[in-house]
């Protein structure tokens, strides 16, 4: 198997994450961006890009990571970071936990962040990032809001990969990626199945594609 390249950037560990918690009365709200993640790497990748981070405890939805990132006109981005169980309906996984942190921190924007699966080899490689203009399920099609695929289409212009040795891999970014999301009760899915989607780029398992994409429309 082939070895990934090198990181110009820390990725830290666990052990690195704020151990203290602050008092929930100090989070300013409402947040700007929620980033819901499952895994442990996509959340310490989502936690080094933090500014002065820190986490804070809510009887609702558990601990959640506060920063900034970037500046846009002289303003910084209020970031909140969940990390959810695997799964997409059970407690505390994704579906169950973005019902009470929308309602809660009141974001902007919900960005579900994690790896997919490349659905055509001659349009994707391993380590290209693909963002979604448009969440499919077998009985629902959403593109995301105005303000937000307004911002997708210039996602790229500007942005570098983090590598150690940039010409050692190119990575693709497509901002206009069709994710097919699966979910988990719906069982396992063939390639033919899969395959009366063609206009999906990538195939993701955690999404609970319609419920997540309703609720969104509901609380913006």
């Amino acid at each position: 198997m082939e070895c990934p390249p090198q990181l110009s950037i820390k990725i830290p560990k666990k052990s690195d994450l704020p151990r203290n918690s602050s008092p929930w009365n100090i989070v300013e709200l409402p947040i700007d961006i929620l980033l819901m993640t499952v895994e442990d790497d996509e959340f310490l990748s989502c936690f080094s890009y933090l500014e002065k981070p820190f986490k804070s405890y809510d009887k609702n939805i558990g601990y959640v990571y506060f920063g900034s990132i970037g500046s846009e006109q002289g303003k910084k981005r209020k970031i909140a970071l969940v990390k959810c169980s695997r799964g997409s309906a059970d407690p505390g996984s994704s579906l169950s936990v973005v019902k009470d942190a929308v309602r809660v921190l009141r974001p902007r924007a919900v960005f579900s962040v994690g790896a997919c699966r490349g659905l055509n080899c001659k349009e994707t490689k391993l380590g290209d990032v693909v963002v979604s203009s448009k969440l499919i399920t077998p009985s629902y099609k959403t593109p995301p809001g105005r303000d937000i695929g307004n911002l997708i289409r210039h996602i790229a212009d500007g942005w570098k990969a983090p590598l150690e040795k940039p010409d050692e891999r190119e990575v693709e970014v497509y901002p206009d990626g069709v994710i097919l999301s699966i979910h988990k009760s719906d069982g396992e899915w063939s390639h033919k199945e899969i395959q009366r989607y063609p206009e999906a780029m990538a195939v993701e398992m955690e999404g609970g594609g319609k419920n997540f994409s309703s609720l969104l429309d509901r609380c913006s």
